[in-house]
């Protein structure tokens, strides 16, 4: 049976009938003050916890918004569709925020917050548009001089044919400052685009509208000798007032973008500023309460003073124990409670002990003091994720750019101070694309997790390892002051990404290009650092990537060189400036044309015609050298395809093409080709592909597998320079090529040398062993054929027989030939 508990009425009552009818009063009046007591914890209490609820609502959402908008601020330049979608959804969550809370204030300062959106919304939109305008108006800038500069070299014909020189260079010298300046004006344009300052895009711009104007003093001084040229230069100047009326726009809402944005922000800290006013008045209300409570308390010590001495003696010591034991002790408590309140511990809890009604109010307490602590910790923890999300990359948790250059930053001031010097890597994942292409981002995220790792793993403690966005990493060692001392770090890091990645059940490989840099060596601030860095690392890509590069000042020399070049070598292969050649190949003992090796060569309009040492470096390092290898290929199938049309019986004649490393190695080669020859009456069998011994010993094990593919479609595979790289002659045998072609330093000095002469012949023994044919390379005279011939080396090219011949000569040489082995030189 549940005992009965005697509540502070009864105790009261009791009191009441023993004493008098006064004292009896007395206590009702206490009674109806713990009432109130009661019920003022219970109001204020639930108002408390409801604005921090709200508060706490709108401080997280007001946090993610402002991530976003940041977000969203990075990507005006890219995609209108981005902007205007992702601007709906930013805009209906302030709406729906807005609704959160009935404070007037509150909704003053939101309606602000989204007034200053939709204008950064609509500034953001006009930028967009403002950048495809002038891409569209550097599009036809662009045709229009091109139009031009044709215009100026159709003159230059007629001035020549009519023997007329006077101003042919002054022409030529202006159409090409006139198009540096445009691409110089296109590339300053192009810088406009990245996340700069306001200082800088001032400056930015000011140098396009100073190139805008030497574009149109080089314009002015050419001279229109037509109507043609003149007609187009007047259209150039149209389209220049239109590309600068365009800037100038750019220019005034790059600045009032500016403006916009820190409207923004002021009207979002103002936002924030009110919400933490908001939770520091609830504070204060508690505080209050507090002091309210106090004041009941004060008016409840007062009654029972006063009715302590209207009773009689003996009623004012019963009374006193009465209120020291059911009244004082649980309210020291509640006001010990209320003051751990105030200094923000809200871990602590009020025991009464009592069974009473002051049982209630002090479960209304420590609920209050629990809601109260959990809220307090989701703010701090909310505060505490925004922080690591603004300064961590979300899919591998390192640190971002923005932490890295923070930390680098923080690292130079030190530095500087101490005047001591520290190191930097930047690493690049060679070959990323390929893997997102073929297995899809989904393992394109996984393999940069675990790269990641890994570089944890390697640097450890030593530095700070930061993810800056794609596949690009950075790693700052604030204490390894030496490049000797990074090299170490950056040899591991490189060992370490060798070795093969699990993606999907199989084994992935993939290789590291490194920069390093020095401070101050190598730049004395962030951006000179990092940017040094970027340019040693794609040196490393150049140089053949999975290795590591110290940054030089050629490094940025070569860099713009390099570019320069390989413009010139894409305008080539646009322009059909590439020719082939073809040098024949003889069987000396018949003697009879067996066939012919494609060779490239580049009708420069300024330098001339160039040999394949001119330019072939340049396409190695920028990959052009794949487009060179395809254009090759293609060019020979459709000749092979016309002359056969033509009449000319080519059976017994092969064509070889040579191919670079990268486009040996390239996935699918034997389909490509397949699919080229198929538009061509062109068979694999008149095609012999030719890979230089290096290249084949860089991969031999896929050298094999490609090369077995290529022969099973009907190709045949020839070993190029044989005797430079560092391939032993029992490897072949693990070849199944057709032909190995002896390099020319071996025949030079086959007549003295009976040490050549001896290498060569065991090639040829060797060769026959195993069903290779031998063509000897670099043949001038005719003791060189006369000593092939006596040890069985039945094929042969070189000058002794023909130099390389344009293609009308080569059909001439191949059409009259007979049984008289020519002597062309």
């Amino acid at each position: 049976m549940k005992k009965a508990v005697l509540t502070l009425g009864a105790r009261l009552a009791i009191t009441v009938f023993m004493l008098m009818a006064i004292t009896g009063v007395g206590f009702g009046i206490v009674i109806s003050a713990l009432y109130s007591v009661e019920s003022i914890l219970e109001t204020e209490s639930s108002e408390h916890v409801s604005s921090l609820t709200t508060n706490s609502v709108v401080s997280r959402q007001i946090f993610e918004l402002s991530t976003r908008v940041q977000l969203l601020e990075q990507t005006f330049l890219y995609n209108e569709s981005i902007l205007t979608e992702e601007g709906f959804n930013i805009d209906e969550q302030l709406q729906l925020m807005r609704g959160l809370s009935t404070n007037d204030d509150f909704k003053k300062h939101m309606d602000l917050f989204i007034e200053d959106f939709h204008r950064f919304l609509g500034n953001s939109l006009t930028l967009n548009r403002i950048l495809q305008e002038l891409g569209h108006i550097d599009v036809g800038l662009g045709e229009q001089i091109d139009q031009l500069d044709l215009l100026v070299a159709e003159d230059k014909v007629d001035q020549l044919l009519d023997k007329k020189y006077t101003y042919i260079t002054d022409h030529i010298d202006l159409m090409n400052m006139l198009r540096e300046s445009y691409l110089e004006v296109g590339k300053m344009v192009g810088a406009i685009r990245s996340r700069i300052t306001p200082e800088t895009e001032k400056v930015v711009i000011l140098e396009v509208l100073k190139e805008l104007d030497i574009f149109r003093l080089h314009l002015a001084n050419l001279e229109a000798s037509n109507e043609a040229i003149a007609q187009d230069k007047r259209q150039l100047s149209r389209a220049l007032a239109k590309y600068t009326a365009v800037l100038r726009k750019l220019r005034a809402n790059l600045d009032q973008r500016w403006i916009v944005m820190e409207s923004l922000l002021d009207s979002q800290n103002q936002l924030l500023s009110f919400v933490e006013t908001t939770e520091y008045q609830v504070q204060e209300s508690a505080l209050s309460l507090k002091e309210r409570l106090e004041q009941d308390i004060g008016d409840l010590r007062f009654v029972v003073l006063v009715t302590a001495l209207v009773a009689v003696i003996f009623g004012v010591v019963f009374i006193s124990l009465m209120v020291k034991r059911h009244i004082r002790r649980p309210l020291d408590a509640l006001i010990d409670g209320f003051y751990q309140l105030e200094s923000s511990e809200f871990n602590q809890r009020i025991s009464l002990n009592r069974t009473d009604e002051w049982n209630t109010i002090e479960k209304a307490f420590n609920q209050m003091a629990s809601r109260l602590e959990e809220i307090y910790r989701q703010l701090n923890n909310e505060k505490k994720n925004f922080n690591y999300l603004a300064h961590h990359d979300p899919l591998t948790g390192m640190a971002n750019r923005l932490y890295i250059n923070q930390q680098l930053d923080s690292v130079i001031a030190h530095s500087r101070k101490q005047g001591k010097p520290f190191t930097l890597l930047y690493l690049d994942v060679d070959q990323f694309k390929n893997i997102n292409d073929s297995l899809g981002h989904g393992a394109g995220d996984q393999l940069l997790k675990e790269v990641s790792d890994r570089l944890l793993d390697v640097i450890g403690a030593n530095g700070h390892v930061a993810r800056l966005g794609g596949d690009e990493f950075m790693v700052l060692f604030p204490n390894v002051q030496s490049i000797k001392a990074v090299s170490v770090f950056a040899e591991a890091i490189n060992r370490a990404l060798r070795k093969a990645f699990t993606l999907e059940g199989e084994p992935i490989y993939v290789t590291s290009s490194i920069g390093v840099c020095q401070y101050p060596e190598h730049g004395d601030n962030v951006e000179t650092l990092v940017r040094n860095a970027d340019t040693a690392m794609y040196y490393a890509k150049r140089q053949g990537r999975d290795q590591f590069c110290v940054y030089t000042d050629a490094m940025t020399h070569e860099a713009h060189d390099l570019i320069y070049k390989s413009a010139g070598i894409r305008r080539a292969l646009e322009n059909d400036e590439f020719e082939l050649l073809f040098q024949p190949q003889f069987d000396i003992v018949a003697p009879t044309i067996i066939g012919a090796e494609a060779l490239i060569r580049w009708n420069h309009p300024e330098l001339g015609q160039l040999s394949p040492d001119a330019f072939l470096d340049v396409a190695e390092q920028t990959g052009l050298i794949l487009d060179i290898d395809d254009w090759v290929f293609k060019q020979v199938a459709a000749l092979v395809s016309e002359w056969k049309s033509q009449g000319f019986n080519l059976d017994g004649i092969s064509f070889s093409v040579n191919f670079s490393g990268r486009k040996f190695f390239e996935p699918g080669l034997g389909k490509q080709l397949d699919d080229v020859i198929a538009m061509y009456d062109c068979s694999a069998t008149q095609l012999v592909l030719e890979i230089t011994e290096r290249d084949m010993m860089s991969r031999f094990d896929l050298s094999a597998a490609t090369i077995k593919d290529l022969r099973k479609r009907g190709y045949r595979v020839s070993i190029d320079d044989f005797g430079t790289g560092y391939s032993s002659l029992a490897s072949l045998k693990n070849l199944p090529a057709d032909t190995i072609k002896l390099d020319r330093s071996f025949i030079l000095d086959i007549v003295t040398s009976d040490r050549d002469l001896a290498i060569v012949k065991s090639v040829m023994t060797l060769a026959e062993e195993l069903g290779l044919s031998v063509v000897a390379e670099g043949v001038e005279t005719q003791d060189q054929v006369d000593s092939l011939i006596s040890i069985d080396c039945q094929y042969a090219q070189g000058y002794h027989f023909a130099y390389p011949l344009r293609e009308d000569q080569w059909m001439l040489l191949l059409s009259a030939y007979n049984n008289a082995l020519p002597r062309t030189s």
